[in-house]
């Protein structure tokens, strides 16, 4: 296991930074004059690893340090990268209301997100750096502000530094890893699950990336739980009494700490590359159809969302590239455990 160590001479900088904090103006005792906030002390900060990944966070409220660490916290660093720093500043406005979901905009380099005038962030692309200023109210509102501050600002800097975000799922058995690729609804993460149930390794329910600048086609994710429509209970009976409001949306959700018996993983190579197609009715029996290359790269990366002035984009292309040396398949399907005997017969058969 990598430990990362905060560098002596950014140790040294800081306490600089902490003493100009402090520094009188001229020899009157006012304090420096701060209408930017920039110089509010962040004493609590903390090194994590999501995705392997050493990304610094800072905030003059340790309740964010310490949603951070139930993010990703179990996560063990895998890589030796410089890193991302996150600063949260909790402001003392005291609001009445929930604030609404962020607006995101990007230009150039820049990355904006704006709830209202008390919540706000914008994050440094290139250089892997954000800040955010946030009301107390919203850091008490743990849901919202994990989701649509802290885990969606540390993943859009590490997806612009280090990863390719893909709309899948991604399982594993024998050590062959299987990209389970498709639109919402399709039921990306119940095929996970029951695969889980299966025998088979977890590593992500519908939030995978490849490694960029490293050779192969290794996915990371993050596999401390599962997310599902609440239909999904219908189909698992396990699973009720675990939906809740998420975000203002009906979710259930389970950790993989509640499933004893399930294998779990934070990243593995991917031999196929799994469309899935789900049908209303029955398909008997389901079926496996090769995709050609051209296609699968059009469904793989249909539209690349970041500005173009990013040095990144050709990376990203080019590690959805080496995804196409995989088997690549569509799976025409209705029912899971037939359509799980299918794709285990094929990879121990090693071809469709």
């Amino acid at each position: 296991m990598l430990r990362y160590v905060i560098p002596a001479a950014s140790q040294k900088r800081t306490r600089a930074l902490e003493e100009e904090r402090i520094t009188k103006y001229g020899d009157i005792g006012v304090e420096v004059a701060d209408p930017l906030k920039a110089y509010v002390p962040m004493p609590f900060q903390h090194v994590l690893f999501p995705f392997g990944f050493p990304v610094q966070i800072k905030s003059n409220d340790s309740v964010v340090v310490r949603l951070a660490e139930q993010s990703w916290g179990r996560f063990e660093q895998h890589f030796r990268d410089s890193p991302i720093e996150v600063r949260f500043l909790v402001s003392d406005f005291l609001a009445r209301r929930r604030p609404p979901p962020p607006i995101y905009r990007a230009q150039g380099t820049l990355l904006t997100l704006v709830a209202d005038a008390h919540n706000f962030g914008c994050c440094d692309l290139a250089n892997g750096f954000g800040f955010a200023c946030v009301a107390p109210g919203t850091v008490a509102k743990r849901d919202y502000f994990r989701f649509y501050f802290l885990e969606s600002m540390v993943c859009m800097l590490l997806d612009n530094r280090h990863l390719v975000a893909v709309h899948a799922a991604c399982v594993a058995i024998e050590d062959h890893g299987v990209l389970l690729v498709g639109p919402s609804g399709v039921g990306k993460s119940s095929l996970a699950y029951a695969c889980m149930r299966r025998g088979w390794t977890y590593i992500s329910d519908d939030g995978s990336s490849l490694l960029r600048r490293r050779p192969g086609r290794v996915v990371v994710g993050n596999p401390q739980s599962f997310r599902f429509r609440p239909s999904a209970s219908v189909l698992f009976p396990e699973l009720q009494g675990h939906a809740k409001l998420r975000n203002g949306k009906p979710t259930v959700e389970i950790t993989t700490e509640q499933l004893r018996a399930g294998k779990t993983t934070t990243q593995c190579r991917i031999d196929y590359v799994v469309f899935l197609n789900r049908q209303k009715d029955e398909v008997d029996p389901p079926h496996l159809t090769p995709v050609a290359r051209d296609e699968s790269l059009r469904r793989l990366f249909q539209k690349n969302v970041w500005p173009t002035e990013l040095s990144t984009n050709e990376e990203r292309l080019e590690a959805v590239e080496r995804l196409l040396d995989a088997q690549l398949l569509e799976l025409t399907y209705k029912a899971f455990d037939p359509a799980i005997d299918l794709l285990e017969q094929t990879v121990r058969r090693g071809k469709p």
